[in-house]
């Protein structure tokens, strides 16, 4: 068996790995490189192998790094199956229809660079995928199987814990951070000799989760003192959902005051239902809220704005008053319209919920760039810019060293991905000194014999 790493290389995007055996050929996702001005024509790229070649791909979870470039490999004669979560389905084609709108836009716009793929090209990728729930083993073919195990990450995250001529390897996906809302815990790794593990938060602790809500909180009542406005940015898949629990709580709990608070995310609003149809996967204090008939994604004060006038009209809504919006990375999205807007007053605070990519205006904003270019503008920061770690859904360095020696035992092997350099060599390190694993970090398009 050889491993091939084409995305996610030394870097946090464009997660792709290629598993071939004597017979079969396997890609684990498929997503699109994000952040840096060239990272549209490296989407653009031909695949380093012939899709056609490919006989399936399995997807760990929705994110658009991890799934979008699929349609592309369906464009460029992929024809195999897909598999996912129940979930992740779904969730799939709610983002590749989200990105095409998004190149769309571009092309209307100053960019006049070519579709990565088409509306046609993204509904054939979801003809070819299936659905299926955690804990079944599915077999591929004669050597290959695996098992979706719970990641923790996003609604439908999974890991893989795979067989594959007879040797038992996992892929960790990405793996979440512990007490997220909404979300079960990941589950434990079993016994195997060799794991892909991401590693964005690699040398990073979080804080604790209540620290998360508390910071929240604290937020929205300064917001409301001062009279200001509160952006938040936000991924529209997971994080918005978790911003609108927490403010939930905060809100009927009468921990903050009841003012405006705007949903500006088409994407994030078509994700609900999604939510609503896997109630059987919320952890243990979300379904006690279902039960009880509390609707959690509703509270007094929310107004979701679906369609362009709506969101326009927040504009005229007098401060104070809370607005989430994508995307999360600020790269994009209805979020720069309301930094245009409001970057330049003291009486904004951007609140950073979300790791902000290299190249992205989110990087630059919480780096303390004192403007930055939006529309061809440069916009002058002088809002309050905070940012609360203990929102990502991405392990820190001390769960991921626990959970890759959570299964009776350390693995033969690591391989690092999904992470930048400094994080990477941080948790090799830790992982090399203290457990004595063989560590690797690929870079791109490198390729390994197993075992």
């Amino acid at each position: 068996m050889d491993i091939g790493f084409h995305g996610a290389a030394r870097e946090i995007t464009g997660s792709c790995h290629l598993v071939e055996t004597r017979s079969t050929r396997i890609l684990v996702d498929c997503g699109l490189f994000q952040g840096g001005e060239d990272s549209y024509h490296r989407n653009l790229e031909p695949f380093p192998f012939d899709p056609r070649s490919i006989d399936a791909v399995i997807l760990t979870h929705a994110h658009i790094d991890h799934i979008g470039r699929l349609p592309k490999l369906v464009k460029d004669g992929f024809t195999g199956r897909v598999f996912a979560t129940h979930p992740t389905r779904l969730l799939s084609r709610l983002m590749w229809e989200d990105a095409v709108k998004v190149m769309e836009d571009d092309r209307r716009g100053s960019r006049k660079a070519p579709l990565l793929y088409s509306r046609k090209d993204f509904s054939r990728a979801f003809d070819l995928t299936h659905g299926f729930g955690y804990g079944t083993e599915i077999r591929v073919s004669d050597d290959f199987s695996f098992t979706f195990k719970d990641a923790g990450h996003i609604f439908g995250s999974a890991f893989l814990e795979a067989e594959v001529e007879g040797v038992r390897i996992a892929f960790s996906g990405d793996l979440g951070n512990d007490q997220v809302p909404i979300l079960r815990d990941s589950e434990n790794l079993g016994r195997v000799e060799v794991v892909v593990l991401e590693s964005t938060y690699g040398n990073r602790r979080h804080e604790s989760p209540g620290e998360r809500m508390r910071r929240l909180g604290e937020a929205v009542r300064q917001t409301a003192g001062r009279r200001g406005t509160l952006l938040i940015p936000a991924f529209s898949l997971e994080r918005t959902q978790e911003i609108l629990y927490e403010l939930n709580s905060l809100v009927e709990g009468g921990e903050v005051p009841e003012i405006p608070v705007f949903l500006d995310s088409p994407l994030a609003i078509r994700v609900l239902p999604v939510y609503h149809q896997f109630p059987e996967l919320y952890d243990r204090e979300a379904k006690a809220l279902k039960e009880a008939g509390d609707d959690f994604f509703r509270f007094p004060g929310l107004r979701i704005t679906k369609d362009p006038k709506e969101s326009y009209g927040i504009m005229s809504v007098p401060p104070p008053k809370v607005i989430i919006a994508g995307s999360g990375m600020m790269h994009g999205g209805r979020i720069m319209r309301h930094l245009a807007r409001h970057l330049s007053d003291p009486g904004t605070t951007v609140l950073v919920v979300g790791y902000q990519a290299e190249g992205t205006t989110g990087r630059a904003v919480t780096d303390g760039a004192e403007a930055v270019r939006i529309d061809h503008e440069d916009i002058p920061v002088r809002a309050q810019v905070e940012s609360i770690g203990a929102y990502s859904a991405h392990a820190d360095q001390d769960k991921l060293v626990r959970w890759a020696g959570g299964g009776s035992g350390w693995p033969e092997r690591i391989f690092l991905v999904h992470g930048e350099e400094p994080a990477m060599e941080s948790l090799a390190g830790r992982l090399r000194d203290e457990c004595g694993v063989r560590v690797d970090i690929p870079a791109l398009g490198d390729r390994f014999a197993i075992p």
